[in-house]
């Protein structure tokens, strides 16, 4: 099977460089000339807490898809899905499938406006990543990602897909919705606040309401997802936060980075769409809806 990363920003260079270390086809689409460059020029570097590594792996643009790729996984900003799938529509048409595993919630309807139905795939990964320069990234540690077909016809051709990608921590769950849902409560609680305090980690640990805040952020997003039906677990949430406030204090979410940076956040796909579903469920999300709001003053402020 022949893959593509369609955004081969942090997390997509991990990813990639992942699968082509286990000799899985794969190559790399971003539109970060320099980045394209570095790579095929010496390699992606790669650092892990296994030691650092160049790893051999073609680098191109989008329009460059190779026209045999049978599955594109979508790792861009998700205010970029549109034109990234335009990019590669021709290989879409020939057949291929689209799993996207970005951040956010609402993606498999985006991916929908330019891909069949059949053809799509939605997940979410805890695979870390960080970029470092140029054809050069890292990633804490390995981590899974799930994933699933939007329609149960399609099992069968994802659970085929799990075994390719399995070295890599790739499986099919019956459950990756909830699973969707879960990292965005993390996401909503820790990426938002960062972002509008304007600091790491590290301030929310050392506040005293700071584990509280984010707990109590994290709950109603939750409380959405149980609305829907999903299997939300409140544990593994609490877990996955308790593990960044004790040990990733240094840590500086993508959020926070994309308003140092002055760029366009994910804000509206995460406590955004939190609140909005809320409201049509006719739940109270008060505290998402506070961070949406003031998050988006902060980035026109900043952009103004």
């Amino acid at each position: 099977m022949k893959i593509a990363i369609l955004g081969a920003g942090a997390l997509g260079s991990v990813i990639g460089g992942l699968m082509a270390e286990q000799g899985i086809d794969v190559c790399l689409l971003d539109v970060n000339q320099a980045h394209i460059d570095a790579i095929n020029r010496s390699g992606l570097q790669l650092d892990t807490p296994e030691g650092t590594r160049r790893i051999a792996i073609s680098a191109l643009r989008p329009e460059q898809c190779p026209g045999d790729v049978e599955l594109i996984i979508l790792l861009t900003k998700i205010f970029h899905t549109e034109a990234a799938l335009t990019a590669v529509q021709p290989v879409i048409d020939a057949g291929a499938r689209v799993l996207t595993i970005q951040n956010g919630l609402g993606n498999a309807e985006r991916v929908a406006r330019r891909v069949p139905e059949a053809q799509i795939l939605m997940g979410s990964t805890m695979i870390p990543g960080g970029y470092l320069g140029p054809g050069h990234v890292s990633s804490a540690a390995q981590s899974w990602t799930v994933f699933k077909p939007i329609l149960d016809a399609q099992i069968a051709e994802a659970e085929a897909i799990a075994k390719v990608l399995a070295p890599v921590g790739f499986r099919y769950s019956a459950d990756a919705e909830a699973q969707i849902w879960q990292k965005a409560a993390f996401n909503c609680a820790m990426n938002a606040t960062c972002g509008l305090i304007g600091a790491r980690v590290a301030a929310i640990s050392a506040d005293p309401q700071g584990k509280g805040l984010v707990r109590a952020i994290a709950d109603e997003v939750i409380a959405v997802a149980q609305a829907k039906g999903l299997a939300v677990e409140r544990d593994a949430v609490y877990q996955h936060l308790d593990v960044a406030l004790a040990e990733h204090t240094a840590h500086k979410p993508s959020m926070l980075q994309d308003l140092e940076a002055g760029r366009e956040t994910e804000i509206e796909a995460l406590c955004g769409e939190v609140a909005r579903q809320a409201a049509a469920l006719k739940l109270a999300a008060p505290l998402n809806t506070a961070l949406a709001t003031l998050v988006g003053m902060k980035s026109r402020a900043a952009s103004a």
